[in-house]
């Protein structure tokens, strides 16, 4: 997620600079054709990218509103992954009981709460997750879940069968283990909603529309400027384009919230905050620092 109220122009070209190319290599083009067409045909076209231009506008006014509101699930799929481990996290410390005979279970399964959210972010992004697990799940724990295709799920079974132990010992009685059963359910819930939005594309008949349509709006624009301002329409038609050129690349860029970009939802952000919540309701001391944006303000 970018996070910084200014970027700088060369950001910008970074991001679009193939269709920056193109846009100048059609008005290049349209400088070499204004002398050999008549001027009356010149101004026709004016028409023409008038009404391409608002429908295109339209177009990608829509498709951007898409693209934002899977962004927009995604990150909230994640602010609610944070809340519900919040609660879970107090449902332990303050409902099982058993004192310092079940001290040790607690810990573990708050930790293993904390691999579940990073787990969860490195499946989500094809990583394997590195330092993030250390010193959260046994050896053992760790490697059977690597083996799993999901192996956050796998995570998440280990749970139910610690809740369901303690309950047959007692430790939590019936009320108490519904509503650990329902945290767990949205946990699987949030799991299940961002593989959702992880494999099912952004309707592939839009990008193509909107790219295509956009293509030949580049094409037509500065044709139909030079009708009417001449060579004047060079720098003209390079800044309407490159707007045009901005929306599109917005909308392209955040309909995939989690594809380990600078646009992505911040996982790695509300990952660390969990953990770190969960270690300071265990009292321990050394916690790790908070994710910190990266570069010119990406925070991941």
């Amino acid at each position: 997620m970018i996070v910084t109220r200014r970027i700088s122009l060369a950001k910008l070209l970074a991001f679009t600079w193939p269709r920056l190319l193109l846009l100048i290599a059609f008005t290049t083009l349209a400088c070499l054709m204004m002398e050999q067409l008549p001027r009356e045909l010149l101004q026709a076209l004016s028409y023409a990218a008038g009404f391409l231009g608002t429908a295109l506008a339209f177009l990608i006014g829509f498709r951007n509103n898409s693209a934002y509101g899977r962004w927009w699930e995604g990150h909230r799929i994640w602010s609610q992954l944070k809340k519900d481990s919040r609660s879970f996290a107090l449902l332990v410390q303050g409902l099982v009981g058993g004192g310092e005979a079940t001290a040790k279970v607690r810990m573990t399964m708050m930790h293993r709460q904390i691999a579940f959210a990073w787990w969860l972010n490195r499946h989500l992004r094809k990583l394997e997750p590195e330092v993030e697990l250390d010193g959260l799940l046994s050896a053992d724990e760790r490697a059977a879940a690597a083996r799993r295709q999901t192996p956050p799920l796998a995570l998440l079974e280990t749970q139910v069968a610690d809740l369901r132990q303690l309950a047959d010992d007692c430790h939590i009685d019936s009320y108490r283990h519904v509503r650990f059963s329902e945290l767990v359910q949205a946990f699987n819930e949030s799991l299940s909603s961002c593989e959702r939005l992880k494999k099912t594309p952004f309707p592939m008949q839009y990008t193509w529309f909107v790219y295509y349509t956009l293509v030949v709006f580049l094409f037509v624009l500065p044709l139909s400027l030079a009708g009417h301002l001449g060579y004047w329409a060079i720098p003209f038609a390079i800044i309407i384009g490159y707007a045009y050129i901005m929306l599109e690349y917005v909308g392209r860029h955040i309909e995939n919230p989690f594809e380990n970009a600078v646009n992505d939802v911040p996982m790695d952000y509300i990952a660390r905050t969990i953990e770190i919540d969960l270690r300071e309701m265990l009292g321990e001391e050394e916690l790790p620092e908070p994710i910190q944006p990266r570069d010119l303000g990406y925070l991941y």
